[in-house]
């Protein structure tokens, strides 16, 4: 049942008084409404994740490389990213463009399969006296059966495209709840580890942000976030080979709003957060490009595939002077 719709609901209270000189018991109807706050839902979720088995314990590695590198909070900071970057997600942005390359290779051997099925399919109808519609029925069928065939042949589901984001997302947002909740002392505020942790973030900040647990008032670590965010979606547009459906540009432009739009984000969250933010953002960035290099496909046992691109850092490189080129022959009067 909707539990908006339960909120509105009366509930009806029964309780009991004597009327003066009656002695009768009635009924008394109050109506009650029980209030659902989206606040306290957020609060509580929130609360939860803050509270979680995986976040305690990219917490306390947090703490532990801390301690046993001996370096400041901030250096810490980085290193983790650069760490977790390269231990988790490249692995998997290296499968994932296996899956896509894979993808790739056996699309290029569905035409001659579809040329033989729409023959058996021909000779079919002579020989069973189908109708279009039975034959048709058929021909999708046969032809979904070779292409699940193939996938199950490359071990390349469609659905693996998507595991980078699967263990990005959650990986991201564990880590930026774990230093939150090393600022905000969490969970327990009163120990004496989460006092001393706090105590050194104020002192582990560096050049214009010595406090750690404040926000960067230069708005230098938030700006820089959107702008390398900004980048890595303009440089994956431009390495496409083909013109973008409808589709991607939406989501392109959707992309470039929620890079512009964490910008004020991260100028509100403390300055240790935000540094996060943007040494991920920078390693997406040096994972892009090094992904694009043949060299490094080969090496990593990515195969060949005809979209993929010779010299990808000239063709990104002149992309960008075609459309700067553009935009000054617009401006220009």
């Amino acid at each position: 049942m909707n539990i908006l719709r339960l909120s509105a609901r009366p509930v009806a209270r029964l309780t009991g008084g004597i009327r003066a000189g009656s002695g009768v018991w009635h009924l008394e109807k109050i109506e009650t409404r029980r209030c659902f706050s989206v606040d306290s839902s957020v609060v509580g979720i929130w609360g939860s994740l803050s509270n979680s088995t995986p976040v305690a314990y990219c917490q306390q590695a947090l703490v532990d490389l801390h301690d046993l590198s001996g370096l400041p909070w901030w250096a810490s900071i980085i290193l983790s990213t650069v760490l977790l970057r390269t231990v988790v997600t490249m692995p998997l942005a290296i499968y994932q463009n296996k899956i896509v390359a894979r993808l790739e290779k056996i699309s290029l051997e569905m035409p001659d399969i579809v040329k033989q099925l729409k023959m058996e399919t021909a000779v079919a109808m002579k020989k069973f006296h189908w109708s279009e519609k039975e034959a048709r029925i058929m021909y999708n069928h046969s032809l979904k059966k070779q292409w699940n065939n193939l996938v199950v042949r490359e071990n390349c589901h469609p659905a693996k495209t998507m595991i980078l984001l699967w263990g990005q997302i959650p990986l991201w947002v564990m880590m930026s709840v774990s230093i939150r909740n090393l600022v905000h002392m969490l969970p327990d505020p009163g120990s004496i580890e989460a006092q001393i942790t706090f105590t050194e973030l104020t002192l582990g900040g560096f050049g214009w942000i010595p406090n750690l647990t404040e926000v960067d008032q230069s708005l230098i670590l938030p700006v820089a976030m959107g702008l390398i965010n900004l980048t890595i979606i303009e440089i994956q547009n431009a390495a496409r080979t083909r013109e973008p459906s409808r589709l991607q540009k939406i989501f392109t432009n959707m992309f470039r709003g929620l890079s512009v739009l964490m910008i004020p984000v991260a100028a509100t969250v403390p300055s240790c957060l935000c540094l996060y933010w943007v040494t991920s953002s920078a390693c997406g960035l040096g994972q892009n490009l090094l992904l694009m290099s043949p060299r490094f496909k080969r090496l990593v046992g990515v195969p060949l595939v005809p979209s993929e691109i010779a010299r990808p850092y000239q063709h990104i490189k002149a992309t960008f002077s075609s459309r700067f080129d553009a935009l000054l022959a617009k401006s220009t009067p």
